[in-house]
């Protein structure tokens, strides 16, 4: 019965029309600011791999590392805890333990720190143009796929000359109105400011995210690669994958007792 409802359902949903892409995406804003501002009461586990390659595909290094992140007025804290699977030394614990310290400090006293873009789609949904191209199924779900491409000129946002070189899909759950899935890349090299003659040639990175027990959608997974050249020496390649995990909410009683995890 549970199947038969279940197909059913799928039927019923490719079979209704596709909403108008940019009126849709504009509806999913208010949720993606509710999901964020949840974060803000939430600290987590972040364990992220990164590897660097040459340009002929091989390893040159390789590293994982595990986070705890917190926030502080509205801005993610992310606390070293180990490397390689390997807690940190009490000389490490203490130096990361004091940058942390003042990052919270910053973040108090309104200073800036660094956010993180990753996570806050709200702000930067506006500045692309949305197709809704069809649906397809997802994790056993039917999503409603949109891409986006970003809608010509300059836009008042932090870091708009790398924004407007992004293209990319949504997939969206119908049924709960959330973002589950998203498909960036770059559609033209990006300059980075280093001095150095440096570019990204190749950019491409997935967000994925899930319901927690609480019933909010957070972020689950990130998938992330990079290609870039310096000069005129050998490029090199970059891939980094984070697995988000045991969510579980922090209440600080003031913002001065404010502590790390």
């Amino acid at each position: 019965m549970l199947a038969a409802a279940l197909a059913l359902s799928l039927l019923a949903t490719e079979r209704a029309p596709l909403p108008e892409g940019n009126a849709y995406v504009r509806g999913l804003v208010p949720k993606q600011k509710l999901r964020e501002e949840a974060l803000n009461r939430y600290t987590y586990d972040v364990e992220q791999l990164l590897e660097e390659r040459d340009d002929k595909g091989a390893v040159t290094s390789r590293k994982v590392r595990s986070y705890e992140v917190f926030y502080v007025k509205g801005r993610p804290v992310w606390k070293l805890v180990a490397e390689d699977g390997r807690p940190l030394t009490r000389g490490e614990r203490e130096a990361e333990e004091k940058r942390v310290r003042q990052q919270v400090d910053d973040a108090l006293k309104g200073r800036a720190v660094v956010d993180d873009p990753r996570l806050r789609l709200s702000a930067i949904l506006e500045r692309y143009d949305f197709q809704t191209v069809g649906r397809e199924d997802l994790d056993g779900w039917p999503a409603l796929v949109l891409e986006f491409r970003a809608r010509p000129g300059k836009r008042d946002l932090p870091g708009d000359v790398f924004l407007r070189s992004l293209a990319g899909r949504l997939f969206v759950d119908e049924a709960e109105g959330e973002v589950v899935r998203a498909e960036v890349k770059n559609t033209a090299a990006i300059k980075l400011a280093l001095g150095v003659g440096a570019a990204v040639s190749g950019l491409a990175f997935t967000l994925d995210f899930r319901k927690i027990e609480d019933g909010l959608w957070m972020p689950a997974r990130v998938e992330a690669e990079a290609e870039a050249r310096v000069l005129l020496l050998k490029g090199f390649r970059a891939r980094s994958t984070s697995i988000f995990s045991r969510y579980r909410r922090f209440e600080a009683a003031s913002e001065e007792a404010i502590q790390p995890p």
